[in-house]
C-alpha cells in the first residue's frame, strides 16, 4: 500500500520541490499515471498516510537519495544573516 503513496510523493517533491500536505493537492491525473507505472491500482492512494511515522521515513528517504536535507536552526541563523 506504500509504494504508490511514497511514488507519488518522490513525483510531487522533484515538480514543486516541497512534499504534498495531503491527497487533496495532488491531481487525479498524476495519480493515475504515479499507479500506472508503478503497477497499482489508483485506489490504493485512499489507503496512504499523509502524515504520522512512515511518512516522516518515506520524507527522509527522498530528500536523502536526491542530496537535500531538512533545514536546521543553523542554516536558518546563516540565511538571515
Amino acid at each position: 500500500m506504500t509504494k504508490l503513496g511514497f511514488s507519488v510523493m518522490l513525483r510531487f517533491y522533484t515538480e514543486h520541490g516541497r512534499f504534498p500536505p495531503g491527497r487533496a493537492e495532488v491531481p487525479d491525473n498524476a495519480v493515475e499515471s504515479v499507479a500506472q507505472q508503478v503497477g497499482v491500482a489508483r485506489t490504493e492512494i485512499a489507503f496512504h498516510e499523509w502524515s504520522g511515522r512512515t511518512n516522516r521515513f518515506h520524507r527522509n528517504q527522498i530528500r536523502g537519495s536526491l542530496g537535500f536535507r531538512e533545514c536546521s536552526v543553523a542554516d536558518a541563523d546563516a540565511v538571515t544573516d
